[in-house]
This record gives C-alpha cells, sequence and structure tokens, in this order.
C-alpha cells in the first residue's frame, strides 16, 4: 500500500506547534498500525483472528464468560476503549446473550496494549510467537499487579488452544522509564537491553488499544531533546497526560547494552541461528556508529514525517535487513553480506516448508524477487537458497562451521567494542555472566564433547545408510570416523568424513543428537578391534535417542542453569561395548561358580565388567563421552557420576545397556544394586560411610571426602583389617558388600554398632578367645588371646575402657557394652548382651604406662607396676624386668596375658596431634603394642 502525504514539521519549543499537524501525525502513525495490525489478521486462521478482535475487551471490562476471568477485582479499564462491531460479535460467540455495557471510570488501570517484535512484519509466520505490553497505571499495588498477571498468563492458555504462542510483558511506563524493567520481550535478558528493546518496540509496535506513545509525537529533529519536547508538548496542553504514555527516549544508550545485546543475540543463534545472525549484523552496525547510532526506529519516523508511506517499505524486518546491506557493503565484507541475504530469505520464507502455505509462500517469494532485483543480488542467488530445504548433514555442517566462524568474529567485535567504550564493569552483570557461560559452553571444544550443529534443524534430507569406520594410528588410539553413504576402510578419506570422534559411541552420540538417526537407517560398521554388529549398533542409537528424548528438553532454553555450576544430568552407561568375555574353560564347559557376583566371580575372582562407555548430559546442555577400563575404571566412573551430577541424585541418574551374552542381565542388576547402596549411603553431603565391594582379588572401599565421594583399593585381608582399625574424624559405620570378609564375624558385628557406644564382642574358641571391640567412631580392634578364661579377659579390658571414661581420655556420654558372640548349628551368628564388671581386687596387679616429652624430643617411658617404677631413660631393659616383676607377682608365676590398665602418654605417641583427636582405639593400639613387648 502506498499513500503520499505532504511533510510535516513540528516546530521546536518558542515555536508554532499546529496542533492539527501534531494529531495528524498520530493518525499517521495509528494508519501504519492499523495495515500492520490487518497484515497479521489475514495471515491468522479465523478461529485466531478472535484471539486480537478480544484482546483489547478482555482487559477493559471483567466479564466471566470471556476467557482471562479470574475475578470481577481484576484490574480493568483502557482509556478511550469501544469494542468495535468484529469485537462484540467475536464476544457472542462464546456467548450468544452477550450484551456491551459501557462504563463510566474514573481511573483506567490499564493504559495500553501492543504488539512487538516480528508479529508486524513480512518475517511473521505460523511458528512466530506474540509478544504483547500490557501496560499499567504506576498506582496498582502488588496485589492488583498479581492478579492482572494471573489474568494475562490464563489468556496466554486461551491462546495455546489457538495455537498462538503468546507471551504477556506488565509493564509500569514510569517505572519502565527510570530503567527498573523486567523483561520486556522474549528475545530480551531482562535490563541489560533496555534501550535497544526500546528501539525495538518503537519500529515493531501495534497498538492495539489504549495511550499512544509519546515518542510519536516527537518529530526526528528534536530526538536528541526528547525529554524537553515531551515536557513542552504537555505543559503547554498540545497533548495530554491522558492521552499519550511515555516509555522515554533513546538518548544516551550505554555502551555496556551493544555488549550485552550482542553476547545475548549470540546466545540465542545457537538455537535459531539465521534469525538472530542479522541481529548481530545489526548489533554490529549500531556499535560501528556509537556514541551515535543511526536507530531504524528514526528512520520509520522520519518517513512518516515526510509523508512518505510506503507500508511494505516501512516493513521492520525489510528495514533491519535495508541497513545491514549498506554496512556490510561500507567494510566490503562479501561473504557476510551473502550470509545476510540468506539470513532475510530464511526468516521470510521459513526454514521449514510447513511453516507457510502455497498462497503466502507464492507472495513472499515474489516479493523476494523484488528485493533482489533492487538489492542485485547475483542471479542464481535466491535459487540457491530455495534449495535449502534439500540439504543434508555435510551441506549443515558446513553452514554451521560458517555460523559459528561468524559468532566468534561477533563476540571478538564486541569485546574490542568493549575495551573501547565500556564505563563499568559489566561483567559483573549477572545476565551476562549466564550468557558468557551458555557461550562457553557451546563453543568450546573438549575430548569427548560432542558438537551439536547449530543448523540441523534444516537437515531435510536424511541419509539412509551411514558408514562408521576404525581408523587404527600408529602409537595413538584408534580413530572412529563417519562417513554418508557405504565407504570401505581401504577407500576413506579424513577430508570426506562427516565428523571424526575417539570413540564409537561418540560418533552413535553424534548421529542422534544433531537429527540423522531414524528408524530406517542403515549402518554399515568396520572395526578390528570391537566386536560389533550392524543389528547392536541400530540397538545403541535405538537408545540413545530414548535416551536424549527422555531428557534433553527438560530445562528448556531458560537461562536459569547457568547460575548453578555445571553438572550432569543423567549418565547412560554401555558395559563391555564391543568386547567379547572368556565364558568357556579349555574343555569347552561355560565357566560356572557358587560365587557368582559378575565383578569377582568364582575361585579366579574374575570381572565381568570389562569396558564401559560412558555419554552424560549436563545441566549446561554438554552432552560428553567418556571411556573406562576394568574393574578399577567402573568404579572411578560410578564415583566420577556420583560427584558430578546434580543433587538430588536418584536411580534414574544412571541408566545402563549390556549385551554381554549370558551375563549381561547379572552385570546390570550387581551395577544397579551397587549404585542404589551409594546413593542411600552417601546422598547425604554430610555422610560419613564406609563402603566395601570385592574388587576381583582385592577390595575397594568408597568414602566421603571434602563433600566428594572417593575410593581406594587395598589388595588383601589384612590391609583391609587395616582400613578398618584406621583412626576416624567421625563416627563412620560400615556397609559391607557379600562376599566381603564373609568367613569372619565382623560384617555381622558392623550391622550391630552404635554411635557413641564402645561394643565389645568376644567368641570363644578351641584354644584362644577371640576379642572384637569396634569403638565410638566405628574403629576395629580385633585380638586373640590364649592362656586365658573369657571371664578375666573381659574383667580387664572393662577396668581399661572405663579408665578411659573416667579419666576423661574419651568423652563421657561414651557407652561401654560387651556381648557374647553365638553360632548355631545352621551357621547362624547371634549376639547376647551380657554385663561384665571391672577388676577391682585389691590383690590385683596395677600396670600404668607413662610418658612424657622432654627438651631433646625423646619420650621416656614409664611403667608402674602399683608403686613400682620402671624407666626407659635409666633402664635398656625396660620391659624384660617389667615382666620379670609382673611374673614373680603372680603366684606360681602363671603366664597368661599380660594387661595394661592406664595409660597416659603425650598425643604424638598416640598417632594424633592432639588427644581431643585421639578415639578409644588409638589407646587399644598402644595398649596391644605395650603388651606384646612385654611378651616378648
Amino acid at each position: 500500500m502506498k499513500k503520499n502525504y505532504l511533510p510535516i514539521t513540528l516546530g521546536s519549543p518558542g515555536e508554532d506547534i499546529s496542533t492539527k499537524d501534531l494529531h495528524a501525525i498520530i493518525q499517521r502513525f495509528k494508519n501504519l498500525n492499523q495495515y500492520r495490525l490487518l497484515n497479521v489478521q489475514n495471515f491468522l486462521q479465523p478461529r485466531q483472528r478472535n484471539f486480537l478482535h478480544l484482546l483489547p475487551l478482555i482487559f477493559h471490562q471483567n466479564l466471566p464468560l470471556l476467557p482471562g476471568f479470574i475475578s470481577t477485582e481484576t484490574p480493568a479499564g483502557i482509556p478511550d476503549y469501544a469494542p468495535n462491531k468484529t469485537s462484540l460479535q467475536a464476544a457472542k460467540q462464546f456467548s450468544k446473550s452477550f450484551r456491551y455495557t459501557r462504563k463510566a471510570l474514573r481511573d483506567y488501570p490499564i493504559e495500553g496494549i501492543f504488539l512487538m517484535g516480528s508479529v508486524g512484519s513480512i518475517a511473521f509466520s505460523k511458528t512466530s510467537d506474540m509478544d504483547i505490553w500490557l501496560c499499567h497505571s504506576s498506582k496498582l499495588d502488588s496485589t492488583a499487579i498479581e492478579e492482572l498477571q494471573q489474568k494475562a498468563i490464563a489468556v496466554e492458555k486461551w491462546a495455546q488452544s489457538l495455537n498462538i504462542e503468546a507471551h504477556f510483558f506488565l509493564i509500569n511506563s514510569e517505572q519502565f522509564r527510570r530503567g527498573e524493567n523486567a523483561p520486556i520481550s522474549t528475545e530480551s535478558s531482562g535490563k541489560t537491553q533496555h534501550y535497544l528493546l526500546l528501539e525495538e518496540f518503537y519500529r515493531t509496535a501495534i497498538y492495539l488499544a489504549g495511550k499512544v506513545p509519546a515518542w510519536w509525537a516527537v518529530p526526528p529533529h528534536q530526538e536528541h531533546n526528547y525529554t524537553g519536547y515531551v515536557n513542552h508538548l504537555l505543559e503547554n496542553r498540545f497533548i495530554s497526560a491522558h492521552e499519550v504514555i511515555d516509555f522515554g527516549s533513546l538518548q544516551a544508550v550505554p555502551a555496556e547494552e551493544f555488549i550485552s545485546a550482542t553476547l545475548w543475540h549470540i546466545y540465542k543463534s545457537l538455537a535459531s541461528p539465521y534469525k538472530s545472525l542479522l541481529k548481530l549484523f545489526l548489533m554490529e552496525c549500531y556499535a560501528s556508529e556509537y556514541p551515535h547510532p543511526q536507530w531504524i526506529s528514526w528512520s520509520l519516523k522520519r518517513a512518516i514525517y515526510q509523508g512518505q508511506f510506503d507500508i511494505d517499505k516501512l516493513d521492520p524486518y525489510l528495514l533491519i535487513y535495508e541497513k545491514v546491506e549498506d554496512y556490510l557493503h561500507l567494510v566490503a565484507s562479501r561473504k557476510r553480506l551473502a550470509l545476510s541475504r540468506q539470513c532475510f530469505y530464511l526468516k521470510i520464507i521459513g526454514s521449514s516448508p510447513k511453516s507457510l502455505d502455497p498462497r503466502s509462500r507464492a507472495l513472499r517469494e515474489h516479493y523476494l524477487q523484488n528485493i533482489a532485483e533492487q538489492w542485485r543480488w547475483p542471479g542464481d542467488m535466491l535459487e540457491k537458497f530455495s534449495k535449502h530445504r534439500y540439504w543434508d548433514i555435510n551441506k549443515a555442517k558446513h553452514e554451521h562451521a560458517i555460523i559459528r566462524d561468524q559468532l566468534k568474529q561477533c563476540l571478538r567485535m564486541i569485546l574490542r567494542f568493549a575495551g573501547q567504550h565500556a564505563q563499568g564493569n559489566y561483567h559483573d552483570n549477572n545476565d551476562l555472566k549466564l550468557i558468557g557461560r551458555k557461550l562457553h559452553a557451546f563453543l568450546e571444544y573438549k575430548p569427548g564433547k560432542i558438537e551439536i550443529i547449530t543448523t540441523c534443524a534444516s537437515i531435510h534430507k536424511k541419509e539412509e545408510l551411514l558408514s562408521v569406520i576404525e581408523i587404527d594410528q600408529e602409537h595413538a588410539e584408534p580413530l572412529w570416523r563417519l562417513y554418508c553413504g557405504y565407504v570401505e576402510r581401504n577407500k576413506v578419506a579424513a577430508a570426506s568424513a562427516v565428523t571424526e570422534g575417539e570413540s564409537l559411541l561418540e560418533i552413535l552420540s553424534w548421529v542422534v543428537i544433531n537429527g540423522l538417526y531414524q528408524t530406517k537407517l542403515k549402518i554399515h560398521l568396520q572395526s578390528n578391534n570391537l566386536n560389533v554388529n550392524e543389528a547392536e549398533t541400530l540397538q545403541i542409537l535405538k537408545r540413545l535417542q530414548e535416551f536424549f528424548s527422555t531428557i534433553q528438553h527438560s530445562s528448556a532454553d531458560s537461562l536459569a542453569v547457568y547460575n548453578h555450576p555445571n553438572r550432569l544430568r543423567a549418565s547412560l552407561l554401555f558395559i563391555n561395548l564391543g568386547e567379547t568375555l572368556q565364558e568357556r574353560r579349555d574343555d569347552d564347559q561355560v565357566i560356572m561358580s557358587h560365587r557368582s557376583d559378575p565383578l569377582s566371580y568364582g575361585e579366579n575372582r574374575q570381572c565381568f565388567v570389562q569396558r564401559i562407555d560412558r555419554v552424560s548430559l549436563s545441566t549446561w546442555g554438554e552432552v560428553t563421552t567418556a571411556k573406562y577400563q576394568g574393574i578399577e575404571g567402573f568404579f572411578h566412573c560410578l564415583s566420577e557420576i556420583f560427584n558430578n551430577t546434580e543433587a538430588p541424585l536418584t536411580a534414574d541418574s544412571l541408566q545402563l545397556v549390556c549385551h554381554t551374552p549370558l551375563r549381561a542381565k547379572s552385570i546390570v542388576l550387581r551395577i544397579q544394586t551397587i549404585f542404589n547402596r551409594l546413593l542411600k549411603l552417601f546422598n547425604h553431603p554430610q555422610s560419613n560411610w564406609r563402603y566395601i565391594l570385592p574388587a576381583q582379588n582385592g577390595y575397594l572401599v568408597f568414602t566421603r571426602r571434602d563433600q566428594q565421594l572417593t575410593l581406594c583399593r587395598l589388595e588383601s585381608n589384612d590391609l583391609l583389617l587395616q582400613e578398618l582399625s584406621a583412626t576416624q574424624q567421625h563416627f563412620a559405620p560400615v556397609h559391607f558388600d557379600d562376599h566381603v570378609l564373609s568367613d569372619t564375624y565382623i560384617p555381622y558385628l558392623y550391622g550391630q554398632i552404635k554411635a557413641n557406644t564402645i561394643q565389645v564382642f568376644y567368641h570363644v574358641g578351641k584354644k584362644h578367645v577371640a576379642l572384637y571391640i569396634i569403638d565410638e567412631k566405628a574403629a576395629l580392634f580385633t585380638r586373640q588371646h590364649v592362656n586365658t578364661k573369657p571371664e578375666q579377659i573381659l574383667s580387664n579390658y572393662a577396668a581399661f575402657l572405663h579408665g578411659l571414661v573416667d579419666q576423661a581420655k574419651v568423652p563421657n556420654d561414651i557407652y561401654i557394652r560387651f556381648f557374647e558372640i553365638h553360632k548355631n548349628s545352621a551357621g547362624v551368628v547371634s549376639c547376647q548382651a551380657i554385663k561384665v564388671k571391672p577388676r577391682l581386687s585389691l590383690m590385683a596387679l596395677n600396670i600404668r604406662i607413662t610418658a612424657k616429652t622432654t627438651p631433646n624430643r625423646r619420650n621416656p617411658i614409664v611403667i608402674f607396676c602399683n608403686d613400682h617404677k620402671f624407666s626407659s631413660s635409666s633402664n635398656d631393659k625396660l620391659f624384660t624386668d617389667v615382666r620379670k616383676h609382673i611374673l614373680a607377682f603372680r603366684s606360681g608365676h602363671d603366664d597368661y596375658p599380660f594387661h595394661i590398665n592406664e595409660i597416659d602418654v603425650p598425643p604424638h605417641i598416640l598417632g594424633v596431634a592432639s588427644l581431643s583427636q585421639a578415639h578409644t582405639v588409638h589407646f587399644l593400639q598402644y595398649k596391644q603394642k605395650i603388651e606384646s613387648r612385654l611378651l616378648n
């Protein structure tokens, strides 16, 4: 539509201003808005048109019969609004008895309703969303605003039922003018883009109802004096405050906004590159004009004031393209110019054949033909762009490389701009931090990370056959490559490969994550090292597809996830991928054993988990793969998943796949059992559990230190017993897996322990009394005594332990309990509590050990046998003399065990820095050490 009007020049303050001209300008803007609205309506289906017909009426009155009704108290009322005939007819579709009754209001809570963004441009399509500014009075309190927000959400849901994606943004124009705004567009990142989004609003807004923007009434030559001019118009009553809404000017835009906007559009381009690249070029263009950018909205305003009313030429998206085209011609960037034209083409035509109906497509193709002729595009360019619908993976990957290069170039440009113009520390802005993290997660290369192709959504021609080939390398791990079609190993060329990776799983994950997997896909796989056939490969692809589709979109595109560290969301493990187990003996019989643990099977303690391939998806959207070998690699894999997965971990945090013949089910069940046990024992940050598992001929111990799950390997039973007797900072209970010390009482005894309790267990054997003491921090002390009776052993230990409590060497609230171990004929173990009295006989020999630190750092030991003193500082045969003295004290010189009754030595002798770190096991171990010296 073309209309020519006479130019209008509004006078500056102090000059004559024609009220007639002022109203004519406002009407021109309204006419432009009405034409844009008509274009939107023509694009929508009849049911969808009702959404825009009813939108002002819904917020003008609270009508229970219309969508979005919350209550009669919800703020409602738009100044100078009355529904037209079309709106009333649309309302009657909800109720034939509907009657509109005009109500006079003293105040109007809703100041205006506007659409903004691509909705009013040639780029609007079926997949476009609608950003709606719902401008409300600054007088509304928080309760009223919350009610209005609920109504807006309800209207969004109604729009969704019409296949319209609508987003309402509640705007307080006074707060907005001061820069105190929330995000005002789905294309915004909040307050980091106040002015740039306001500029977009001024050039794209479609007025629906209410007050008109004061910006319309400010002539182009007064933009530098925007605030003063608006005040002049209001003070001299050329316009009324009841007629206009003032969002502010575009003066003095801070450099930080260009930085944030560029980063934001780089971020958005990761999901929709062609839409965002054109805006990135626009940001670069504006930045090149800084500090006096020539806004597109000013060009729009000048055209309207000059009367050049060619509606098609004032299309917001065309205005962007024209400015970018001029800029790229100026800087002589041919590649980027071609890319900008491609972006413009794809934005108008759409990336999907379903985005436009045939009639709309034909009209837009004709429109683009005119643009191509006007701007002298190369003759084959439109035909080249039209082949977008035939893109395959190679073309998409080629385009991705171009886009990635442009993103990096834009990033370098804006960083240079920041160095030249940024005043404050823009790095402190939280939105920018989040965007920076997103870019880092997407653009950074690292081993095992799957590159996600930005253009994978544009792949319309998918290959039905892919070749996956393992390439052996000298002095290096094999390399895997992916090719389109059927390719033999001896004919491969690196240049023709679609992608390459360090593992088969990395390649297959790349296929799935970039949209190449389909049910009819065939795989030609060649490998010297892995035994994987086509059927198993397709099973892996299907399982990967299920894994990614289940969890990939749970966090959508929200920046909120980048407020937190990058953590794993879920992991999928492939056990023994391509590996063949040694299942048969030399006589061709299948290996069977009653010891059925897949991690320590049979007499030879064979581990059936030989290889682990992991693929994980992180909270920041990264897809990573890793390989592990053997039993230790498997447990390291589990600990990495446990430590790096977001809390709270659940059983669903780990998924498993195993195709090992005969063993797959048992392997998966065993791993699930272990992982579930880790969740139960260690999911709490303050957990002090120790989890011990068999690992081939040794053991692995899981513990939690410094908020991390750690593990160590123990090669023998002796080392395991040393671990159990090791000192602990806190009460550290132990969970024993099957087959761990199963031929001892120890796993059973640990099942009986309690915090703050020293538990003494004993069992009478044929030739000895076995003693097991688990102290207040769950440290184990074991000892066997011969030539003695249980009563004598227990009474002596009772005296020693109670002495520790009485002398405050261990906490006062410690309980001491004694138990006798029983084992019946069926092999069932039980414990019976018994009472033991400490030995209190005056005729008994009391043996005390003392020591002190001297200036020369030697620690002379003093042993008191009742009142008789023996010192190592004056006697080289200390233990021999003490032994003789003790035996002489005994009637008959009986050679039964010696018992130390009391220990009082410096902490470092016990192996701790201070006595506050010592617990019962320290004293028991030192007691045993001295008693052993006396025996020898």
